[in-house]
């Protein structure tokens, strides 16, 4: 051996008699003598009685110490050992037999371990799909030594007269499939027969003792009404065990699992043919030239656990067809010839592939390989938490929420101090009503959670105190409450529901007076002063006398007499104030800062609603003055350039050349806006504050100002700025916020825009402050709508701040001037919210946040999930899209006054056939229908595909286009689906479909829409059914379900409505829907909507007449403008009937 040779250290069991140690044993041995690594051997265990030969000795002779330094660590042993080995590279050799691996095995081999050897291609594939990279993993077969294990292997002796023997060799325990075996061999045979079973149990002295069959078989042997048994249950030398191989006709291995099945290659090496399921690992070396194969199929277990050990999936096994396995055992039994010839041939098979001499030379060749690869990367223990940790919140996102909490259990195995993880976990089970089992986790964080920030503190405590609460433990339960009153938890809709439940149930007036207390103050910290002041009121009812609780109601009272003011109060905060004083107050208080560079392009005209007033100084000819005239805006400009002026008023417009000081004089309160478009640089800094003077007293109460000026913080500004010579000074975008706020005015929005080359600000008279959250950067029907809400909210007085609810953004799906327009509301700060305006599926509101709460939700069943009717009740107001959801919700338990209908909308502008270029599509048809949805149960595709592939045929000019998302199933696969469901159906020669899973963008959306024929969605249940809208206003004839939100804007004059079957129960088996308890929905009839299908294509020229009249319909109805009048209507109201 070299100097230089590499050391690896081999850790295992030798001396001792089981499968692990016999592969051991042969493959060191083989290394050794191939001489080309210096290897030692760590050993797992002994066994004093193993009898030692002069190669078990040359072994024992290698072995060293657990900390022995290595190039290389190779682990065999049971059970795995997961410490890291001293040495540069780890390779773990591990058997499995049950499919899905054990969950603590998952980190430690997908990131710890260098690689995994299996013994077969079987193994492989079960270790790939529990998640375990496949790079990692190396087949290194197992074999036979062909010195003992040959053809001509002299027959061992057997105490039986039966001249055919049946031979099982292996632990007899239900995986070895022992017990099927017994049943088909009594089944099939009698005592008269001239068959013997011979079984040689390994049971007795290895890992199978207590869990093995001897007693049982026994028993049956003795049995004279039973075919003979032959039990061997005593050692067997290699020799012995070769000749018992040679002594019987056929092995018979029905195994459920195996991790390779060592006696079936030794059985086959001697010349008797082996039966053997068709599946596993015989796979590697079993076909029908040389075995016996039994069909079976894979069998998934109860549960995610083996023994107990929890494993990463349901754990699977072979079910083995008993019938099959007798045939088999009959036909061996009668055609001995053809049994020998398939032995004879395995024998050959076996010993030219698989043999221990090839095994140790691909270990040998891997370790060579690896030892001149470049040492790899591994992973630091913080990286593979972040990794698994955002896995596991990306299934939760995809609804798939026990996936999620298996990936985080994984993590808490391998980092038990994880705290995030233990959190992630904790709220699943908390969420899937597994209280104690969150408490635990829970409990253990609020030990380890010292470093965290306040809110997480808090959020962490009242998650503890809701668990006591459920579990009715309620002075431990007020004990946590206690330590998260402050801190802004995000659970606090859910504590006070439990004061809520706690309130029920105390008799004691003493402690009733604290619940008040405690759950006003929690409504206090929430900003929710109203409900604040009602709980303090009803603690002092009790006990007049408290001054704590007498304290707390002053404080909300002051609160809410300040709001008062601040939103009733009609003046301007610069009255009495001096130019001059003003001057040098603002002169430099921001000299030398700058503002971060953005994007916005022009979007004047939506700020400004009909019949309002708009003063546009600077206006040029008056191309802005043109814009808003033609939606009904009345314009006044002026201007210095006399030439402009004229071309100005030769349109018609009313622009007069007078200076904006002089003009504005007397015209207090006039206007609904002024637009000042690069004005304020040609003005000195009192000229400018005397110019807003004036502005200011000509708005009216919920007047604007928008100013657009150029961007000085942009270098290519600084160096053109001076060119102009009108230029008098730049204006940094912080000093005319600044300068603005001081006359009391509101800063709206204020952004970058023409490549940063100019920065606007818009500033409003007076103007509520709404904290909105919902979704907008997904590909959700909540997105799209939030989307048109906030473009369609620009004219009105609202400071709006955006948070985005999605935690898996995708900007990419909305237009670069929407996207623009959000991140200025998204950097908005607020001073104290007067509105918190939600939107998404009820279960994921927040607390409430403002005094004045609105949920913007829907639902698509008859009823309301669990959780969902508590938390709408604790909101100002729900906000539905329909009738529909009016009277499913109240049915449910939501209190019917809190609930307001507000419809959907759509952009007649954006949804526009006449200005949109169509989509190209894949494949040219005649006719093309389209569907959108979700892939789900809910929106009907098994009814439209099968509704489809009944109507039209192949020959037929029509294609059926199924735009899909995955959101509520990622993991499916729509195309197989549907070749599955025509499979059932008979159908071979389909109609053309296509499927479009891509994400689109709202631009592609509309061209995808303007590209097709008609729109088919039988859905069984909308809240609103928002692309059932986007066709119509694309003027396509729409065929949709008559149930369902969607029918407050479809009808029979405008669209097809498909008849429904009844209301039925949701089917258990659909994901999320199925789990709720006495739901149903609209079954429609496939037959109509064949029908309709089949007129839409036959009358396209009649069909085309309904598509318009929808456009027409939905237009005329649900405009932006009309919905958003009604939308800040509503909020307006809401504020004047609590402040007056």
């Amino acid at each position: 051996m070299n100097s230089d040779t590499f050391k690896i250290n081999w850790v295992g069991s030798q001396c001792i008699n089981h499968s692990l140690a016999l592969v051991n044993r042969e493959l060191c041995k083989r290394l050794i003598v191939e001489n080309k690594f210096d290897i030692g051997i760590i050993s797992y265990e002994e066994d004093s009685n193993f009898v030692m030969d002069k190669e078990m000795k040359s072994i024992k002779e290698r072995y060293v110490t657990r900390d022995s330094q290595a190039d290389i660590t190779v682990r065999h042993q049971w059970p795995p050992d997961f410490t890291r080995p001293n040495s540069g590279r780890w390779i773990l050799m591990q058997p499995w037999e049950f499919g899905s691996i054990p969950r603590k095995w998952y980190i430690p081999m997908k990131y710890w371990v260098d690689e995994i050897w299996v013994y077969s291609t079987y193994n492989k594939a079960c270790y790939v799909q529990s998640g375990i990279p496949e790079s990692k993993i190396k087949v290194i077969p197992l074999g036979v030594d062909e010195n003992t294990f040959h053809y001509h292997v002299e027959p061992m002796a057997l105490n039986t007269n039966k001249s055919f023997r049946f031979l099982f060799v292996g632990g007899t325990i239900l995986r070895k499939g022992i017990d099927i075996l017994l049943q088909a061999y009594l089944d099939e045979f009698t005592p008269e027969d001239d068959v013997c079973l011979v079984i040689k149990d390994f049971g007795t002295n290895s890992f199978y003792n207590g869990r093995n069959l001897g007693e049982l078989i026994q028993q049956l042997r003795l049995d004279k009404k039973n075919p003979e048994i032959l039990y061997i249950n005593h050692e067997l030398s290699p020799d012995e065990l070769a000749g018992l191989y040679k002594a019987c006709g056929c092995l018979v291995h029905p195994y459920r699992g195996e991790g390779f099945g060592l006696p079936i290659i030794e059985a086959m090496a001697c010349g008797t043919p082996a039966m053997v399921p068709s599946l596993g690992p015989s796979k590697d070396f079993c076909h029908e030239g040389i075995a016996f194969l039994i069909s079976c199929e894979q069998e998934k277990w109860p549960d995610k656990k083996i023994g107990d050990m929890e494993t990463i999936d349901f754990p699977w096994w072979l079910k083995i067809n008993k019938n099959e396995l007798q045939r088999n055992m009959r036909f061996v039994y009668e055609n001995q010839d053809v049994t020998k010839q398939k032995g004879q041939k395995a024998s050959q098979e076996i010993l030219s592939t698989f043999t221990w001499n090839r095994s140790a030379q691909l270990v040998s060749d891997r370790l060579q390989a690896m030892l001149s690869e470049k040492q790899p990367t591994r992973a630091s223990d913080q990286e593979i938490i972040s990794t698994e940790i955002q896995k596991g919140v990306e299934l939760y996102q995809q609804n798939l929420g026990n996936e999620a909490l298996d990936t985080f259990l994984r993590v808490m195995d391998a980092y038990p101090t994880s705290l995030h993880a233990r959190y992630y976990a904790a709220t699943l089970l908390f969420r899937k009503n597994e209280t104690r089992a969150a408490l635990e986790q829970f409990e253990f964080i609020s030990n380890i959670m010292q470093q965290q920030n306040e809110t997480f503190q808090a959020t962490l405590w009242n998650y503890i105190g809701i668990c006591y609460t459920n579990l009715k433990e309620y002075n431990k339960a007020l004990a946590a409450f206690r330590k998260g009153i402050t801190g802004n938890p995000v659970n606090r809709s859910e504590v006070i529901s439990c004061y809520q439940k706690m309130i029920q149930q105390c008799k004691k007036k003493e402690q009733l007076i604290e619940l008040y207390h405690d759950v006003g103050r929690h409504y206090f910290e929430m900003g929710n002063d109203f409900r604040a002041r009602e709980m303090y009121a009803k603690a002092l009812e009790i006990d007049a006398n408290r001054q704590d609780v007498q304290q707390s109601l002053q404080k909300v009272r002051e609160r809410i007499l300040l709001t008062k003011e601040t939103y009733t109060s009609h003046q301007a905060g610069f009255e009495g104030k001096d130019v001059q004083e003003l001057y040098h107050r603002i002169a430099h208080k921001f000299e030398g800062e700058e503002d971060a560079i953005r994007q916005l392009r022009e979007y004047w005209v939506p700020y400004f609603l009909p019949g309002d007033k708009v003063l546009d100084i600077g206006c040029g000819n008056g191309l802005l003055m043109e814009m808003l005239n033609q939606v009904g805006v009345e314009t006044v400009g002026i201007d210095f350039d006399k030439e402009k002026v004229v071309q100005g008023r030769a349109k018609g417009l009313n622009i007069e050349e007078k200076r904006a000081e002089d003009f504005l004089a007397g015209k207090e309160e006039m206007y609904d806006g002024i637009f000042m478009g690069h004005i304020i640089e040609h003005l000195a800094p009192k000229d400018l504050l005397n110019l807003f003077i004036q502005c200011v007293k000509s708005l009216k109460n919920n007047g604007k100002i928008i100013i657009l000026t150029p961007n000085i913080a942009h270098p290519p500004v600084v160096e053109n700025f001076w060119l102009d010579l009108t230029h008098v000074r730049p204006y940094p975008k912080r000093l005319i916020e600044s300068i603005l706020e001081t006359f009391g005015l509101t800063i709206k929005e204020s952004h970058y825009q023409y490549n940063n080359y100019d920065y606007y600000v818009v500033a409003q008279k007076r103007a509520y402050e709404v904290l909105w959250h919902s979704p907008i950067y997904n590909a959700s029907g909540y997105a799209e709508e939030q989307k048109v809400f906030l473009d369609a909210l620009k004219p009105f007085p609202l400071k709006v701040k955006i948070e985005p609810a999605e935690h898996q953004q995708k900007p990419e799906l909305t237009n670069t001037e929407m996207r623009n327009y959000v991140t200025a509301l998204q950097n908005n700060t607020l001073k104290q919210p007067l509105i918190h305006y939600q939107a998404a599926p009820a279960y994921l509101f927040s607390s409430p946040c403002a005094p004045i709460s609105i949920g913007r939700t829907m639902f698509e069943t008859d009823s309301l999930p669990p959780g969902w009717v508590e938390k709408m009740n604790e909101l100002t107001e729900v906000w539905v899209p329909s009738e529909f959801n009016r009277e499913t919700f109240a049915a449910a338990g939501v209190e019917k006054e809190r609930i307001f209908i507000l419809p959907g909308t759509i952009d007649g502008k954006l949804y526009n056939p006449e200005r949109v270029q169509p989509y190209p599509l894949a494949s040219a048809h005649a006719f093309n229908f389209l569907s959108v949805f979700d892939w789900n149960k809910r929106k009907g595709w098994d009814v439209l595909v099968s509704a489809y592939f009944k109507e039209f045929s192949s020959k037929e000019n029509v294609c059926l286009i199924l735009k899909v998302s995955k959101m509520l199933e990622g993991n499916i696969n729509p195309r197989a689906m549907i070749l599955e469901q025509a499979k059932r159906m008979g159908i071979s020669d389909i109609p053309p479909v296509q499927i479009i899973d891509s994400y689109f963008t709202e631009e592609e959306m509309i061209r995808l829409y303007a590209a097709v024929d008609a729109f088919v969605l039988p859905s069984r249940g909308e809240g609103w059914g928002r692309p059932y809208m986007e066709a119509m206003a694309m003027a396509l004839p729409t065929i949709g379900t008559r149930w369902g939100g969607q029918t407050a804007f479809m009808n029979d004059t405008n669209s097809y409505l498909i008849d429904i079957e009844g209301l039925v129960p949701i089917e258990r088996s659909i994901p999320y829907f199925g789990e709720l308890d006495g739901h149903k929905w609209a079954e429609p009839s496939e037959k109509h909507v064949r029908i309709l299908m089949r007129q839409v294509y036959e009358n396209s020229e009649q069909a085309k007449q309904v598509g318009m009249k929808a456009r027409k319909d939905v237009l005329d109805t649900f405009s932006k403008q009309k919905v958003a009048e009604r939308m800040y209507r509503r909020m307006d109201e809401l504020v004047k009937h609590f402040y007056g």
